[in-house]
């Protein structure tokens, strides 16, 4: 490879990133230690703050996120909900997109079939009686349940912002690249 090929494959990366700055997201695996360490990081209402911790868990630095939609006019007094619902969206596309292998991009609707899925294939199952794997459907059900309440009470400010995406889910998924995944 010369170093002007390098170059362009240096700068299409780094394009690509800052393009789907949470990408990582989706690239890292699935393993069970990583799963305890994401419910560990659950807030009460369902949602995950996107803070340096947990922006480490994935290699995504929320900050840079939080600057962007600052720069393109997010009022600050909704910032840090906004930034909660990405981050949480984010977990969940996390989930469908290793648990269902889903064709993206996908609609809220999706993460509520795939949580409610999980729920009738686990009482369906002996599982039912692992109190872990209750406690994680019901910690997904209430991560659906903040995206879909914070979503709804945010709705405008996509359009506000004039974001490319239509809806926060779209906009999510950009960032994360599943729009790309089709």
């Amino acid at each position: 490879m010369t170093s002007n090929e390098a170059e362009k494959t240096i700068g299409s990366v780094s394009a690509n990133t800052a393009d789907a700055p949470l990408q990582s997201i989706i690239e890292t695996p699935l393993t069970d230690s990583l799963v305890n360490e994401i419910f560990h990081h659950q807030n009460n209402d369902g949602s995950f703050s996107a803070t340096e911790n947990f922006g480490k868990l994935f290699n995504v630095d929320f900050e840079q996120i939080k600057k962007d939609l600052n720069d393109k006019g997010l009022d600050s007094s909704a910032s840090d909900e906004i930034l909660r619902l990405i981050a949480t969206a984010s977990i969940l596309f996390y989930f469908l997109y290793h648990s269902q292998k889903t064709k993206f991009p996908v609609d809220i609707d999706a993460i509520k079939q795939f949580v409610s899925k999980a729920r009738s294939e686990l009482e369906g199952f002996s599982m039912k009686d692992d109190p872990i794997m209750q406690t994680y459907i019901d910690k997904g059900e209430l991560a659906v349940k903040f995206v879909i309440d914070t979503r709804d009470k945010y709705g405008n400010v996509c359009k506000d912002l004039n974001l490319a995406q239509p809806t926060w889910e779209s906009y999510i998924q950009h960032l994360m690249a599943l729009d790309k995944q089709v």
